[in-house]
This record gives C-alpha cells, sequence and structure tokens, in this order.
C-alpha cells in the first residue's frame, strides 16, 4: 500500500481541471466537426481526456488476430487536437488493429500533434511510462492498461504493444450440489500476478513524478449493461490503495457507475462519446468480427448478447450499437494536488450524425442520462447521488456533482 506520501514539485495548490470522455475514434466524411457542440467545455478545461479507439495511420499491416479492423486516415488525427484533447490512452483492443508498423505510425502521429500518450508504446517500459501534464504547476499522471485485447497485442521486452492489466477467469456454477448440464456458469476472476505488481511499480513511479495520479483501464462486458465484473472493481480499488487518486474505465459502450472508495473516486464506464463504425453490416460480411463468419457464429454472437450486439441501427449509420450507447458525458475532475478530487459531470448525447451533443440535467435528454446513471449505479450497490448544477458551469454547461452518500 502506497505510503500516503506526496513529492513537492513546487505548485501553488491551485485546481486543475480535466474532462475526461470515452471511447473516441473518428472515421466519418467531417471529422473537423465532430466536437463543435462541446468545444466550448473542451476550451475551458484544463487537460483533456479520451480513449483513443483505434489507430490512425495511412499505411500499416493488418493484425491477422483483427476483427473489423478499427483504422482511419492519419488527417482525422488532427480534429482531436484541435478539439483541445491533450491527453489520450492508447490502451485498448483495437490499438494492435494495424499490426505493429500502425500503432508505432499511430503514435507517431498523434503526438505530432500534440497529444500526449499512455499506454502502448514501442516495448514494454514505453507502454509503462506515464503521460506527465503540467498546468499551474501542477503535474499529473496518467497512466493507462487494457484488460481485454487479442493475444498478441500486449507489449513485450523488445515488442511494440499496450500495457496489459489481466486477470484468469476461473468458473463455477451457481447452483452447488445440483446437476446443471448447459446452464451458464459463474465468471470469477485470478488476478495476473505479474501486471499487478507492474501497476503498483508504475503507480509507485509516476506518484514520484506527479501531484495527481490517474489510472485508465480499458476492461469490462460489453453485452450487459450495468454489470461491472469483479476485474473491475479490484483492480480499480487496487489501484487506489497502490496511490493512484482517480481511476477512469471504458470498453462498454455504455455508461457505467461510479463509486468512491478511500475518498477517491472511480468512473468505471465514461461511454461512448465520438466513436464512429461506419459500413458494420458491409465489413462483417467480408471480415467476420468478434467471430460472426458464419451463420452459426452470428446465431451464438446473438445467443451472448442478445440486444446488446454490435449491428446497424436505422438512423445512426455511424453508431452500430444499442440505443442505450446513445447515452454519454463529460465527467468534471476538479484535481488538487492534495489528492482531493471533486466529480462532476456534463450528461450528453450522441446525434444521429455522431457528434455529441451537451444537456443540462434539467432537459429531458440530461435527466435520462442522469436517470440511467442512476441506475447503473443501484444495480451495482454504488452509494453515490446526484446534484445537478452543484459544481458551477464549464464552457456555459451547466455541472451535475457527484457525491459519495456516506
Amino acid at each position: 500500500m502506497n505510503d500516503g506520501i506526496r513529492p513537492d514539485h513546487g505548485h501553488d495548490g491551485a485546481t486543475v481541471t480535466l474532462a475526461a470522455v470515452g471511447d473516441v475514434f473518428l472515421d466519418r466524411p467531417d471529422p473537423h466537426a465532430a466536437f463543435e457542440r462541446v468545444a466550448p467545455i473542451f476550451a475551458e478545461a484544463d487537460h483533456v481526456f479520451g480513449n483513443s479507439e483505434g489507430i490512425y495511420a495511412d499505411r500499416y499491416d493488418r493484425a491477422p488476430s483483427a476483427g473489423v479492423a478499427i483504422t482511419a486516415p492519419a488527417a482525422h488525427a488532427a480534429p482531436l487536437a484541435a478539439a483541445g484533447f491533450s491527453v489520450l490512452s492508447v490502451a485498448n483492443n483495437h490499438i494492435g488493429d494495424g499490426g505493429h508498423s500502425g500503432l508505432l505510425e499511430n503514435e507517431r502521429i498523434l503526438r505530432g500533434h500534440g497529444i500526449a500518450l499512455a499506454g502502448a508504446g514501442a516495448d514494454l517500459d514505453r507502454a509503462r511510462t506515464p503521460a506527465i501534464l503540467r498546468h499551474h504547476g501542477v503535474r499529473t499522471a496518467v497512466l493507462a492498461y487494457s484488460s481485454t485485447f487479442p493475444s498478441g497485442y500486449e507489449a513485450r521486452q523488445d515488442v511494440p504493444g499496450l500495457a496489459p492489466l489481466r486477470s484468469h477467469n476461473l468458473y463455477r456454477p451457481y447452483e452447488h450440489g445440483e446437476w446443471s448440464p448447459g446452464l451458464l456458469p459463474q465468471v470469477v476472476t485470478m488476478p495476473h500476478e505479474q501486471d499487478h505488481a507492474r501497476l503498483t511499480e508504475d503507480i509507485d513511479h509516476a506518484r514520484r513524478q506527479a501531484d495527481v495520479v490517474v489510472v485508465s483501464v480499458h476492461a469490462g462486458d460489453f453485452t450487459r449493461p450495468y454489470v461491472l465484473t469483479d476485474h473491475e472493481r479490484r483492480t480499480a480499488r487496487f489501484a487506489i490503495d497502490a496511490g493512484a487518486d482517480l481511476v477512469l474505465g471504458h470498453h462498454h459502450h455504455l455508461l457505467r457507475g461510479i463509486e468512491f472508495y478511500r475518498g477517491k473516486p472511480i468512473l468505471y464506464g465514461l461511454g461512448h462519446f465520438a466513436f464512429d463504425l461506419p459500413d458494420l453490416d458491409t465489413r462483417l460480411a467480408a471480415e467476420g468480427y468478434l467471430g460472426e463468419s458464419s451463420p452459426e457464429d452470428s446465431l451464438a454472437a446473438r445467443r451472448r448478447a442478445g440486444e446488446y450486439r454490435l449491428w446497424p441501427q436505422p438512423g445512426y449509420p455511424l453508431l452500430p450499437f444499442h440505443p442505450d450507447a446513445r447515452m454519454s458525458m463529460i465527467a468534471v475532475l476538479r484535481l488538487h494536488p492534495t489528492g482531493d478530487t471533486r466529480v462532476g459531470l456534463i450528461p450528453c448525447t450522441l446525434a444521429p450524425d455522431g457528434k455529441p451533443v451537451p444537456h443540462s440535467a434539467a432537459d429531458p435528454d440530461g435527466a435520462r442520462v442522469l436517470d440511467y446513471l442512476g441506475r447503473c449505479c443501484a444495480e451495482e450497490g454504488l452509494p453515490v447521488r446526484f446534484e445537478p448544477d452543484a459544481m458551477g458551469k464549464l464552457g456555459g454547461h451547466p455541472i451535475t456533482a457527484v457525491l459519495p452518500t456516506n
């Protein structure tokens, strides 16, 4: 467990505002207009974080293990910097879709636009290296990891890839002492000891360089709403115990709940923000995805994910996900060098053209997002409450405060 001692980097005690969103990837005709509705919000934040769910490159080597490879032209990366993204996680299950060459080219392109990256690199040491952000004398370290990815996407000593944070799956029956052939088992997980030991080392290293440490984790089950795996809970709390001040989660395509553990916030699932996956039906027919390469595989996918299966949605050509995936948010984190973090959010929805639209808690769409987040927390027993308009405004939009109830 971390000793709680914080380095003195000569900061002036100022609060830094981090705006954090979930999955972001631009593969649309006019990527420069993607963030026009949220631009004022990003402009007033000191740092803007997102998860870059794919690679930007004009040349790459498609990974054999990739399903539908998530790639876009290199020019589509520029709007991210123009919109204000200052740091991106690149630790996710699509960062290796273009092979090692695509991963490294994506890194070169994003860094060339002045965006800091965390979670992948030319070797394991670089993938584990934190992004260090500076503002008002406050240093914020961002570490990023992925728990879900095709085998071979992980970085090794001299091999490019992502920073892994794995657990082993174990299966046990729900009903003990009873024969129940064919029934789904309960899934429990056991930490990958080396990955978790590295996480502790990385947080300790980041703590020596920064006043605030943020850990980003790509994990979870996108086939079911609300649910958190034991891996997600254990890993997030493990990171806090190791000295992190804030944990940000993504991968589910849907929002997930929020909790405060030892006074530190964990946002388990930031949802989509602007994640484009156009022409999915055509790409499924040509490439297959998640094993859907035959009628039998497609049937198995429907049985597994039901209505939450990835499939083209009428009226939403860029977003082939369940309608709940159209609800999103901008998390507003007020970071202080003491480690205290105030948590707020601006509810958002995704329009048919894929653009995120911010809302107040008072309008119907904003209230619907907050109600959904409330259910995410209630279903998983996370004791928080929402106080609309309690944290002022960002970019002219009122911020709903998120507070522990105990």
